[in-house]
């Protein structure tokens, strides 16, 4: 239990730099400057929490949450998730996780139900990046089933 567990959040903490990658590249190239995932959980945290407005309080939470919540939580179902394969048992936690994400976090960080105070655009980018999260989640976590851990 205790290899799966890491794996889990090893695997967590790739798909989590991955999409953060993905994410600072699309912020970068000035894409859909005004959607920021990290401000949204700074802003979250701060109004929620009381904690000090610092984007590194976002990615602190951005991190610990892919890494430590959603890789456990991983971890923990994947043997009972459908599909054969971890990278299609990933796909289907990346949506599952999409839809807590945009039912919890988009409505108490004041955006609403699946983040439409944004547009539509935000819950669509949103699914894009948890399916990629899914993707390498659920592959990073086969490969070190398969060998490394």
């Amino acid at each position: 239990m205790g290899a799966r567990l890491l794996r889990g959040m090893l695997a967590g903490f790739v798909a989590t730099l991955t999409i953060s990658l993905i994410m600072i590249l699309r912020l970068s190239a000035g894409i859909m400057t005004w959607y920021h995932p990290i401000e949204i959980m700074n802003l979250a945290a701060h109004d929620l929490l009381g904690t000090p407005d610092s984007l590194l309080v976002g990615w602190g939470i951005h991190f610990a949450v892919g890494t430590i919540i959603w890789g456990l939580l991983f971890a923990l179902v994947v043997p009972y998730l459908p599909g054969r394969t971890p990278t299609r048992r990933g796909l289907e936690f990346g949506v599952a996780s999409w839809l807590v994400v945009m039912v919890t976090v988009f409505p108490l960080a004041g955006s609403g139900l699946f983040g439409l105070g944004f547009g539509l655009i935000a819950p669509i980018s949103a699914l894009l990046a948890h399916v990629i999260f899914g993707w390498v989640i659920g592959g990073t976590y086969g490969w070190l089933r398969r060998g490394v851990l």
